[in-house]
């Protein structure tokens, strides 16, 4: 007989997709409301959450920038991303490999970067001066919130007072001028109490 658990608190890594694969970072603490459902809160961490074609626009206006200058422009941009969820997992099982679903909502603050190589961050020039990008992200001045939602699949392995998780979240922020969503894969190692 596996002894009950009470809870845990993890720290997660992996990789998304959606926009571009890009790294992931997260801690979560999950905490037994029932004997299978988890009630469970996530910050997580987002390196680059920009489009493919967001890149893409920033690239072509920094060759266009340079056949007009006859200087060499390298414009590079981000979408750093933080977001806090919190929701419930309903566990499968009563053994120590306890696979799950779930799904939480929460916010997301996302803030875009634009950079070029030689001068630094460059984003209010280009986006104030060039019609390129959304308008929301793209015009903000500092950073935005928007509601988040997620669902999620994986398995919660206890050995011991270490606790293991492998999942699978798909994510979407909402408010933005095109709905923001993107898979998650990531692997977590924690302490089970």
């Amino acid at each position: 007989m596996v002894p009950e658990q009470r809870g845990y608190v993890a720290a997660l890594a992996g990789a998304m997709s959606g926009p571009p694969t890009a790294p992931v970072l997260s801690v979560e603490y999950g905490e037994n409301i029932h004997r299978n459902v988890q009630a469970y809160a996530t910050l997580s961490y987002f390196e680059n959450l920009m489009r493919q074609t967001m890149r893409d626009e920033v690239t072509t206006l920094g060759t266009a920038l340079s056949t007009f200058t006859g200087t060499p422009w390298e414009l590079s941009g981000r979408d750093r991303g933080v977001a806090f969820a919190a929701g419930a997992k309903y566990l499968i099982g009563s053994s120590a490999i306890r696979p799950y679903i779930g799904a939480g909502a929460g916010v997301m603050n996302l803030k875009r970067t634009v950079t070029e190589a030689h001068i630094g961050d460059v984003t209010a020039a280009v986006f104030n001066d060039f019609d390129i990008g959304e308008g929301d992200l793209s015009l903000a001045t500092t950073s935005l919130i928007r509601p988040l939602a997620e669902g999620s699949v994986g398995v919660g392995i206890v050995a011991g007072s270490t606790y293991v998780d492998v999942g699978y979240r798909y994510r979407r922020a909402f408010r933005l001028t095109n709905s923001l969503d993107f898979s998650q894969l990531s692997v977590g190692v924690g302490y089970k109490f």
